[in-house]
């Protein structure tokens, strides 16, 4: 889709970072019923900066407005940018009139600007498929619980009011997370660990245990170690991201003259960060992008002794921990060449009894495609006839300040991925505007203020999906609940418990109540 292209320069006007630009052109399909297009605005350079880039839109056989709203990622002076329309996507004959690219300043909201209303199918209040997952969550996710409580002197809490609160669901719900953030101080840095601390249960380090990236520095690496021992503190789990990437990423460029020293620096970097790592990772990423996006460069593509590199890590990772071992791939949602070669890759391992622990679905999504939970849900099931369990690592959404879909729409995906068997967490790629790789999709503001998508989060995750429960123990101090799989504390009087995995109605677990 990229290689078929009109070029425009931007010969007048400034574009700030944070601008809100409207791209708008007439457009019409002379070779068929429907013609696409998609627009990104970027710096005259030679490696082609991206200001902001739209979704591929459609048009029919009779002129029309397209509209496309976006917001600026980069600065640009006057005559430093250029409008690109990618027109390449289906072979097509198309004529495009009156294009012209306006900049709103910062200060309007983007939704406010002309463009095309987006849904998606399964949106609808009364969607049948929700109804069905809400009871699979209730049998899936719930578990029937018991506890025997003592007090300090040893003796059964009997005929006691108690308050039973989960503290830390099973399921992995969280994001990623950087070491700076979680060890900042001031506002910023308690606002960002008290989101953490409030609902989430698992975690990633968006870049600090990746090959390039892992601090060798005294103070990156304290800072690191400190964020690692307040997240266990607060009995938040950490998934491993990532040993390598099949996709040549910066650090693997700067040693592609040497392929024999690259495959030996890249092993000994798993070896060092699968050490440093230990059980205080829940599983890894073992191959980040094993497939990848249309044109990336693979090392299977590179010839001996970097063809083998992928199958080399994860043989040597297999060697060196017992954690789940994983692959992590974008775009499985999406029907193409991603998710077929992730499929035929993981058959492909299967059959050759190399085992993969789980697939790690990135999950990124734009209002240009926004499968509805059903297919969700069909896709996962496809994908479990190869690998044991999925993990939702990436999540986000752009909707060009549509913010009501963009709340939707993680509901929705929160309740179609907690519904089914498959899961066992979901990840989003950042919640928090001024540390995030597309602002837009935060789920907080800069200032704190939380978005209607941060809002379906807390109410799910910190609401719905949460057990608090006030019971009366019997007289063995025995009491027993239904409620979300995981950690629980218990709180009689003015003592609270340890986080507990309480036993069954069988088994009870004896706690102590201090």
């Amino acid at each position: 889709p990229w290689h078929a292209q009109l070029v425009r320069p931007l010969a007048a006007g400034t574009i700030k970072t944070g601008d809100r630009l409207l791209v708008t052109y007439m457009a019409r399909c002379v070779s068929g019923d429907t013609g696409t297009a998609a627009a990104k605005l970027q710096l005259r350079a030679t490696t082609s900066p991206m200001i902001g880039m739209t979704e591929f839109i459609t048009f029919g056989k009779d002129w029309e407005q397209v509209d496309q709203p976006l917001l600026a990622k980069l600065d640009a002076a006057a005559g430093e940018g250029e409008l690109v329309l990618f027109l390449g996507e289906k072979a097509q004959s198309v004529e495009i009139a009156n294009v012209r690219v306006l900049n709103y300043g910062g200060s309007i909201d983007l939704s406010a600007l002309p463009q095309r209303k987006k849904t998606y199918a399964g949106r609808e209040a009364e969607a049948s498929w929700r109804k069905a997952a809400f009871e699979r969550i209730e049998k899936l996710r719930k578990a029937d619980y018991s506890v025997k409580l003592t007090g300090p002197d040893g003796k059964p809490l009997a005929d006691t009011f108690v308050q039973i609160e989960l503290d830390r669901h099973q399921f992995g719900f969280g994001s990623c997370v950087t070491r700076g953030l979680l060890t900042k101080e001031g506002p910023d840095g308690d606002r960002y660990r008290a989101i953490v601390a409030k609902t989430f249960s698992r975690v990633v380090y968006e870049n600090d245990l990746k090959p390039d990236t892992f601090p060798r520095d005294e103070a990156g690496f304290t800072e690191l170690e400190k964020s690692m021992a307040w997240l266990k503190e607060h009995g938040v789990g950490i998934r491993g991201h990532y040993l390598m990437q099949e996709a040549v990423d910066g650090w693997s460029r700067e040693r592609l003259a040497d392929p024999a020293k690259l495959k030996a620096d890249t092993l000994a970097s798993v070896r060092e960060r699968i050490a440093f790592a230990g059980d205080r990772v829940t599983e890894w990423d073992v191959i980040n992008h094993p497939v990848a996006w249309q044109g990336a460069e693979l090392f299977v593509q590179k010839g001996p002794p970097l063809d083998t590199l992928m199958m080399d890590v994860f043989k040597e990772a297999r060697g060196l921990t017992k954690l789940p071992l994983c692959i992590n791939e974008d775009q499985i949602f999406r029907p193409g060449p991603q998710q077929d070669r992730t499929f035929a890759l993981l058959e492909k391992l299967k059959r050759d009894g190399l085992r993969v622990d789980g697939l790690g679905n990135q999950a990124h999504f734009h209002s240009s495609f926004l499968p509805s939970p059903e297919e969700l849900l069909k896709v996962t099931d496809r994908f479990a006839t190869v690998v044991p369990k999925q993990v939702i690592t990436e999540f986000d959404v752009v909707t060009n300040g549509d913010d009501e879909l963009a709340a939707d729409y993680l509901r929705d995906s929160l309740i179609a991925c907690f519904s089914h068997p498959a899961y066992d967490g979901f990840l989003l790629w950042g919640f928090w505007e001024d540390s995030h790789w597309l602002p837009e999709a935060a789920l907080w503001k800069r200032d704190w203020t939380i978005k209607p998508n941060g809002a379906v989060w807390e109410q799910l995750v910190g609401n719905e999906w949460h057990t608090r429960e006030k019971l009366k123990t019997d007289k063995d101090g025995k009491v027993s609940w239904r409620g979300f799989k995981g950690t629980y504390r218990v709180i009689a009087g003015h003592g609270t418990s340890a986080p507990v995995t309480p036993g069954s109605a069988e088994s009870p677990l004896e706690v102590k109540v201090p």
